[in-house]
């Protein structure tokens, strides 16, 4: 189990009722019951479930849940985080948008541990792409490459050489005190008073102690520059998993591609939401909008002005069929920063997503039908009231 936040508009609640005190603190010791246990849960990535089993000639590591299967070649530990971070991002995605149909076979996702082996992956299924990771709706398959092995083995040499190191100070430690016990033996004999020799063990022992320090800093200093690298390459995969996830997850559990057209706007819009999740503790804010894109969005009106929501949605999917959001290039950067905003205010302003008016949208048929007129009877509203109450919305978090 994990918690997702989701925020509510303010101007949405009409009244709050607040329960009795006594209530108010049973549920708060019942939630922060469930906060530690996911803590633990989440934390115990050593419980992932992992075996070894050789396909096509490549030894996976794989974990086989209820959401997905896993078949990662890279290490033990990144495998495991990644799993665990699947698993919560799942959780997550059903909060927005529950499963609605059974899947058909597993959904399967390759973790390369080398970005030559994601090559060579791609080689063999004769694919020419530039993203670090993608989904195959045909095989329901999610592939992804990242240099996890090699940052993963230079982080367990690195925690190795720091316990060997600590372990060595506590004996050199021990000796020194030692040593100090005979030369105080050693300076009484040759006739120092107890002051003069209480000196020369205290500034020995300073200096020492000093010594000590400096190198235990040095060693500690170089963990945590392998474990900020570390953190950075697995983040970076992390943010192409979720994404990937998401457009897996909305064509495997959801609304699958043979029975339903989902625009790619609302598609890479979705995706971008969940791959800007934000992680407090063991929460997974997704309610938040992320503060990068909307800095974008304030740099992209400045420079270019309003662009029309008509000129998205008539677009269709051509500018989408790029790099995704989280390695677009500047040219089509606009139509990803819209979606995101579009289906973000859809999502948690609007709350489209949980309306039946939804399921009509994603018909078939409905692809057929004029973009605009579409959204119209999605949103309800002509476009340009609705185009007037999402920029009203982006103002108002712009001015927060």
């Amino acid at each position: 189990m994990y918690a997702v936040l989701r925020g509510i508009p303010l101007d949405s609640i009409k009244t709050v009722q607040r329960l009795p005190a006594a209530d108010h603190e049973k549920l708060v010791d019942r939630f922060n019951a469930f906060r530690n246990r996911a803590v633990i849960e989440a934390g115990r990535i050593d419980q992932v479930d992992l075996h070894l089993e050789t396909r096509d000639g490549v030894t996976f590591r794989v974990y086989r849940g209820d959401w997905f299967e896993l078949w990662s070649t890279t290490d033990d530990e990144p495998t495991r985080r990644c799993v665990v971070r699947l698993e919560q991002i799942f959780r997550a995605y059903r909060t927005i948008l529950p499963p609605r149909t059974k899947p058909r076979g597993a959904l399967q996702v390759y973790l390369y541990g080398s970005l030559a082996e994601y090559q060579a992956r791609l080689r063999q299924l004769d694919l020419k792409l530039e993203n670090a990771a993608f989904y195959a709706p045909s095989q329901r398959m999610i592939v992804a490459g990242s240099e996890l092995t090699s940052f993963a083995r230079r982080l367990t040499e690195v925690r190795s050489q720091s316990a060997l190191a600590q372990k060595e100070f506590v004996r050199l430690d021990r000796e020194f005190t030692k040593g100090l016990a005979v030369l105080s033996n050693e300076l009484k004999s040759k006739g120092f008073s107890p002051d003069e020799i209480a000196a020369e063990l205290s500034h020995r022992k300073a200096n020492w102690k000093n010594e000590m320090k400096a190198s235990l800093d040095a060693v500690q200093t170089a963990q945590r520059q392998n474990e900020a690298k570390f953190a950075e390459v697995t983040g970076q995969m992390f943010v192409r998993l979720y994404h990937e996830a998401f457009h897996a997850y909305l064509d495997h559990f959801v609304f699958p591609h043979d029975q339903h057209h989902v625009p790619r706007w609302l598609n890479e819009g979705l995706a971008q939401i969940f791959e800007s999740g934000q992680l407090e503790g063991e929460l997974l804010r997704i309610d938040a909008p992320a503060p990068e894109r909307l800095t974008a969005m304030r740099q992209d009106l400045t420079q270019f002005g309003r662009m029309p929501l008509s000129e998205m949605l008539i677009a269709a999917d051509a500018p989408f069929l790029v790099p995704h959001a989280y390695q677009a290039v500047a040219d089509d950067e606009r139509m990803y920063l819209y979606a995101w905003w579009l289906a973000w205010y859809l999502t948690f302003d609007r709350d489209v997503l949980s309306s039946e008016a939804l399921r009509a949208y994603l018909d078939p048929a409905a692809r057929k039908v004029d973009p605009i007129q579409r959204l119209e009877r999605l949103v309800g509203q002509p476009l340009a009231e609705f185009e007037r109450d999402w920029w009203q919305s982006l103002e108002r978090r712009r001015a927060r």
